[in-house]
């Protein structure tokens, strides 16, 4: 009886730390952090993507989870240093990715007014030169 006992509550505590514990797939991860930063649930949604760098560090979602966490941190949080760190671990991990040349202007503008931004001001000197 008393083995009987120790046997069901060794199952019931399993199951128990199987149900805490449970991940989300990839994907779900993904689509939970979109809805979350439409929602401007930027903590929300970092969660979720600091989790697919978590569970899926070499999965298809990994780099643009890891820019999306610079791209919040300067664009909406204003938190330029740690926007910096994502950005730049980027660059070391995924140098020839497509948005690779996307986080290096970001380092370079970001707290930048629109007016002091290098591509802004070339289009006024074209412009400039046409008249």
């Amino acid at each position: 009886m008393k083995t009987k006992s120790v046997f069901l509550i060794t199952i019931f505590l399993s199951l128990l730390v199987l149900s805490c514990s449970s991940k989300l797939s990839e994907e779900e991860y993904y689509e939970k952090a979109k809805e979350a930063y439409s929602k401007e649930q930027y903590a929300q949604a970092m969660d979720y993507f600091k989790k697919i760098l978590q569970y899926y560090p070499e999965g298809k979602r990994a780099p643009e989870s890891l820019f999306m966490l610079g791209f919040i941190n300067a664009n909406d949080l204003k938190k330029y240093d740690e926007a910096k760190k994502y950005y730049q671990q980027f660059i070391d991990k995924y140098p020839n990715h497509e948005l690779a040349d996307d986080a290096q202007y970001e380092i370079k503008t970001m707290g930048k007014d629109l007016d002091e931004l290098p591509f802004l001001n070339q289009l006024g000197a074209d412009s400039a030169s046409q008249k």
